[in-house]
Formats: structure tokens, C-alpha cells, sequence
């Protein structure tokens, strides 16, 4: 996840005025969780603040302009005035005045830069992290870190699906967090999906994992090789074994399939080559199919279909959007 310093600051601010929402809260937490100099940055702005609050309250330059800057970052609760006197509002004032200062110092001497890496449709990336460690990005993804791992975990956030392969480093836990989850390793392989409007899944290929929600870490998933756990709700984790032979088949460029249903052959060829296709005879889809696929015959899904279509009689088309339909050839 990647934080903005104006929205932190606002938490921050509202942490000590003790405000936060419970979601706000966890934002925070997850935040200074992050990195060793968030933590830092946190405590410096509070002992800025607290001398900001000692100060003459009289001398305030520039109130009214940082006051308003501050206004607008926080939505104040429907039965309080603002900060609950004009007194308070300057001291809050005073302490933004000089968290401006602070936040350059940070930025400067301490937080180390984000780098993040995109993946577009069709694209696929191969990622070394500072530790030594691999990502492989699937399409259509997103990967987050620090550019050097110093804090307590070597942290990472992921949006999409990422493949990796952790050094092992018991003293600094390698952390993933994705959605509402996190998995924290020492060193093993894994793949983690975390697409828009989908459930968060955790497969391991190798060694063992501790899947848990950001918000309670107590009650987590110990999951090992041939586990794959899965988030169903925000807070409801489940754990089930991988029977899908496919679910590494983005990385391997390999697919395989084993007497199954043409409905999640279909289903597999459009998380694979990022297209729509349907079946359009419903009482097809329980038709079965055998055949593996290896790189070089993975051009494209016009080719797939070309031997899959005549073997469970069904012949292929395209629509004028460009997605693919599957027509049985009594039809």
C-alpha cells in the first residue's frame, strides 16, 4: 500500500486528539508497522507537538493560513466544534507550522524512497528485491517497497498476482500485505492473488507461511506446501488444498488439463490470456478435456482453442468486440 505523507500526518494529528476511527486506526497501525523510520517520524511529530502545545500561545504567525490548510484535511465529528476551542485550534495550528519542517528532515534523512513497479495487460515482470529475494509479477499488477529493507520486516504490498521467492532472514520476517491480509514468511515460495472485486488467495509451493487479516494477526493460518488459504470475507480466512494443476501456470507458460470440465478450461483460458469467452450451449460445459499445452504452444488463445474446439465438438468465433465464443457444431 502506498501511503501519502499529508493523509498520515492527518492520522497522526488525530491520534493524538484522539479521534480516530477504527478504520483510521488500522491504517495507522499498518503504517508504523511498515518501517522502523515510520515509527520515528511518528514519535518526532508527537514531541513536536507537545512543544508546540508548551509555546506562547499568543505568538502565532501565520494562523490563520495554517489553520486552514489543517481544516481541510480532517472532517471533524458531527457533535464537537473544531478541536473544541479556538485556543486548541491554534496550538494544532502551531504544531502543523512546524511538522513541515519535520517532514522534510524525514523525507530527506530518514524514509527511505518507495519504489513501485506496474505491470500492464498480457505483461509480466521478474523483480529482485533489496534482499535478494524474487517477485514475479503477473498482469495487471502492482508491487510496493522501500528501497532498502532496514525496518523490522522486510515489507511489501501487492495489488494483482505475484509469485515469490523469499531469502531466508529469521531476524527481519518478510511481510506481504495484500487487501486486508497479510503473510508474513522466512523463507519459502508462494503465490499471492489480490485482483480488484476478488478474494484474496495464498498458495505455497514451498515451506510455511502465516496467513492472517491486518486487523487481527492473532487468529492466522499456518499454511505449508500444498496449502492455499483463502480470505472470503473481510475477516474470514479459510484453509483448502491447491487442486487447481493451473494456478501457476502464468509463471511456467504451461497449461494442463486432466479430464476437466470444459467450463473451467474456459475459465483458465481467460485468466491466462486476459479474454471473455463463452460458452453459449450451457449443456456443454460438463464436457471433459485431456491435453497439455508447453510454452511454445501458448502463443495465442486462437491457437488453444483451434485443438481444444474439435475434440468436445465446438467450433470457435469472435464477436465485433473481440470476445470469443464457443458454438457447438450442431448449431
Amino acid at each position: 500500500m502506498s501511503y501519502e505523507l499529508d493523509h498520515i500526518e492527518t492520522l497522526i494529528a488525530r491520534d493524538i486528539d484522539n479521534s480516530l476511527s477504527p478504520e483510521e486506526r488500522e491504517t495507522l497501525q499498518s503504517w508504523l508497522a511498515a518501517d522502523a523510520s515510520n515509527r520515528a517520524y511518528y514519535d518526532a511529530l508527537k514531541s513536536t507537538w507537545s512543544l508546540a502545545s508548551k509555546a506562547d500561545i499568543d505568538y502565532a504567525p501565520a494562523t490563520e493560513r495554517h489553520w486552514e490548510t489543517f481544516r481541510q484535511h480532517i472532517t471533524p465529528a458531527p457533535a464537537r466544534s473544531i478541536f473544541y476551542t479556538y485556543r486548541h485550534a491554534l496550538r494544532i495550528a502551531a504544531g502543523i507550522v512546524l511538522l513541515g519542517g519535520a517532514a522534510t528532515v524525514y523525507f530527506t534523512l530518514l524514509r527511505q524512497p518507495d519504489v513501485t513497479v506496474f505491470t500492464a495487460a498480457r505483461e509480466k515482470k521478474t523483480v529482485t528485491l533489496p534482499d535478494g529475494s524474487k517477485a514475479y509479477l503477473n498482469q495487471q499488477s502492482k508491487l510496493t517497497y522501500a528501497a532498502g529493507f532496514k525496518g523490522r520486516e522486510r515489507a511489501v504490498h501487492l495489488e494483482g498476482e505475484a509469485f515469490f521467492e523469499v531469502t531466508q532472514q529469521s531476524s527481519q520476517p518478510f511481510v506481504v500485505y495484500a487487501g486486508h491480509t497479510q503473510t508474513q514468511v522466512l523463507g519459502t515460495s508462494f503465490d499471492i492473488k489480490n485482483y480488484e472485486d476478488k478474494q484474496v488467495e495464498v498458495a505455497v509451493v514451498t515451506g510455511k507461511v502465516a496467513f492472517s487479516t491486518r486487523a487481527n494477526q492473532q487468529q492466522r493460518l499456518v499454511l505449508k506446501g500444498g496449502d492455499k488459504g483463502v480470505l472470503q470475507s473481510s475477516q474470514t480466512l479459510k484453509q483448502v488444498p491447491i487442486e487447481d494443476p493451473n494456478f501457476m501456470a502464468w509463471k511456467e507458460n504451461r497449461l494442463s488439463f486432466q479430464d476437466t470440465e470444459i467450463r473451467d478450461v474456459i475459465n483458465t483460458l481467460q485468466d491466462y490470456f486476459n479474454v471473455h469467452i463463452t460458452l453459449k450451449d450451457t449443456q456443454m460445459a460438463n464436457l471433459r478435456y485431456n491435453g497439455t499445452f508447453d510454452p511454445e504452444q501458448l502463443g495465442s488463445v486462437d491457437a488453444v482453442l483451434e485443438v481444444i474446439c474439435p475434440t468436445v465438438n465446438l467450433y470457435w468465433k469472435k464477436d465485433t468486440d473481440g470476445n470469443y465464443i464457443l458454438v457447438s457444431n450442431g448449431q
